[in-house]
């Protein structure tokens, strides 16, 4: 029997109960879990999984496990804490849900003695080491049905122009996704800013066109004056501003916002979460530490976390083709 701690560090995400359930049916584990993320582990007593609620969780965009966002591991008091608390307890290894930053602060740890594998939690899906991150189709469903929603009106009372906010941090994921599946007209990613001169041409030529109106998707981390803050939403307005001035029409706004990141899961989160979460219980199982686990090539696989946070994965290129080819991008 080995026993394992298990936390969810940073922004949630949907779908990693379906990895939790598949952990902990693994009888040659002992699972200690903590709400909190890493500074629960210091600050809260750990619980146990209960397996009838594991079973109806996997639908829900309530986790079992609280995230939240932590100091601790970034001080060497604050890590000499954690491992501290994980060895009094006799865990051997640290399971962390989380993205780029938790992974980062378990990479740490892990380099300090405390055994760690990460699962990557992250609607923003900005981690090099996966192709999808848990939490990243669920995010992308929500933003692709407002679009679908925000057609429906604009078809309605035509001659309009709506501004969709979409989240994914400086990650233009959520936004180039949801704008090509969901058929916008134009997408704001903070990977390839526009010049604003071409995106109102392009809204005129939208409103000129048959169906009379205009979708542009912004993704929240869009570069205006500021670098992006974590938190901060509303770069969309001050678009909005300068759209509006130039074009003479009102734009009508909506921004996401946190519905998501807790929607019900998306069948293909529910499945990348039972495939990693088998995944980082065999390598544990294993003695395998200071991994992530992700997804290569539709197949679930552990990858060193140091070669895994060396950079941040980027837009699929035949995607930014296709958005290019749509005009959606100028």
């Amino acid at each position: 029997m080995k026993r394992i701690a298990i936390i969810a560090s940073g922004g949630d995400a949907a779908g990693i109960n379906s990895a939790i359930a598949q952990i902990a049916q693994r009888e040659e584990l002992d699972i200690l879990a903590f709400h909190g993320g890493y500074d629960g582990i210091i600050e809260q007593s750990p619980f146990a999984l209960s397996f009838a609620e594991m079973g109806s969780s996997v639908s829900s965009g309530k986790n079992l496990l609280r995230s939240a966002r932590s100091r601790s591991p970034w001080t060497p008091a604050g890590r000499h804490a954690i491992r501290s608390r994980l060895r009094s307890l006799d865990v051997q290894t640290l399971l962390v849900f989380g993205g780029g930053g938790s992974s980062q602060a378990a990479l740490l740890l892990d380099r300090e003695g405390l055994p760690t594998v990460v699962l990557p939690m992250s609607i923003d899906n900005d981690i090099a080491g996966t192709e999808f991150t848990i939490g990243f189709d669920s995010a992308l469903a929500v933003a692709t049905n407002a679009l679908d929603q925000l057609h429906n009106t604009a078809r309605n009372m035509e001659g309009r122009v709506f501004l969709l906010e979409v989240f994914g941090a400086d990650a233009g994921h959520i936004a180039l996704g949801s704008a090509l599946a969901g058929g916008a007209h134009a997408v704001l990613l903070p990977e390839y800013p526009q010049d604003m001169g071409g995106l109102c041409n392009r809204i005129r030529q939208c409103l000129a066109a048959p169906q009379g109106y205009a979708l542009v998707v912004c993704a929240e981390g869009y570069p205006m004056e500021n670098a992006f803050l974590a938190g901060t939403q509303g770069v969309s307005i001050k678009i909005g501003k300068i759209i509006e001035e130039n074009i003479g029409f009102k734009i009508r706004h909506t921004v996401l916002g946190f519905c998501q990141r807790a929607p019900s899961p998306s069948v293909k989160d529910r499945l990348l979460a039972i495939a990693l979460g088998q995944k980082a219980a065999d390598v544990i199982l294993a003695g395998g530490h200071g991994m992530l686990i992700g997804i290569l090539n539709g197949q679930a696989v552990s990858c060193e976390l140091n070669k895994a946070l060396s950079g941040k994965r980027q837009l699929d290129p035949h995607l930014v083709s296709a958005a290019r080819h749509l005009h959606m991008i100028n």
